[in-house]
């Protein structure tokens, strides 16, 4: 009787096998035809597109100023997406109503900064913001368990987050003569949020470290507690947001909003 071929592979030759057949499958996929498009640098296989490359930006006073008319845009495109979803009381949507005015106008003020900025206008949304943390967040309300709650949380946020981004333009603008205009602009950014603080945290207005006490982060479900009088000077750190009901791990959705960076900044090099 014949001998049976023993069917035992060895793993160390199934796996140099099997990297051989591996490796060969790649070369040939890398090789292709001769209508290949590929670049031919060392080290590059396949056939695939160029990285892309962003023009370089300054972020100099107009690159400020537009970044702040489009934070503008960006609270007023907040504040139609909010009003579409009819969760405002009467007292609270008489003060969103007046919010709009006064962006608004804080919009067209800027404009005339930009041009003695020697830059062009934005008049839209920060497309940034809008894309990565407006819309997830507006996302999110979908089942929400509270919607005039996650509203008005997301009116503080947002206001709070554009009066912080104005105390931070008025610290990089290089030209004196722009900053008093944008040092107005602010304050009543900042009122802006003390006053959606006071509606929604309707027992304490001054944040209890300011009084010796302990602090008092969030509340019982796990909100950032909102204080009309928040600290002794203007904060610049991120300004933590959370909305929507429970997932099905006990989570909500929450997002951290910051101050103009890199990746906000509305570059010459941008428009609407």
């Amino acid at each position: 009787m014949d001998s049976i071929p023993n069917p035992t592979i060895g793993r160390r030759a199934l796996l140099r096998n099997g990297g051989i057949v591996i490796g060969f499958g790649a070369i040939v996929a890398a090789c292709g035809g001769d209508d290949r498009t590929g670049s031919d640098d060392p080290g590059r296989l396949g056939v695939a597109a160029p990285l892309p490359t962003l023009p370089d930006g300054e972020v100099n006073d107009g690159v400020w100023l537009r970044t702040m008319q489009s934070l503008e845009y960006t609270l007023i495109a907040m504040y139609e997406m909010a009003n579409e979803l009819d969760g405002f009381t009467a007292d609270e949507q008489t003060l969103v109503d007046r919010f709009v005015e006064d962006h608004e106008r804080h919009a067209a003020d800027l404009s005339a900064l930009i041009g003695r900025a020697g830059a062009e206008p934005f008049e839209c949304a920060n497309p940034f913001l809008m894309e990565r943390a407006v819309d997830p967040t507006f996302a999110a309300l979908d089942g929400t368990d509270d919607l005039d709650r996650d509203l008005m949380n997301i009116a503080f946020a947002y206001e709070s987050m554009v009066g912080a981004s104005y105390q931070a333009l008025i610290g990089a603008l290089t030209d004196p003569s722009l900053r008093s205009d944008p040092m107005v602009i602010g304050g009543e950014e900042q009122r802006h949020a003390a006053a959606l603080a006071a509606m929604i945290n309707t027992e304490t207005f001054i944040n209890p470290v300011l009084l010796g006490e302990a602090p008092v982060d969030t509340d019982e479900d796990g909100f950032p507690v909102p204080y009309a009088i928040p600290a002794t000077f203007g904060q610049l750190t991120g300004i933590n947001l959370v909305v929507g009901a429970r997932d099905d791990e006990g989570a909500r959705f929450s997002i951290q909003l910051q101050t103009p960076a890199d990746n906000t900044f509305v570059y010459d090099y941008l428009d609407c």
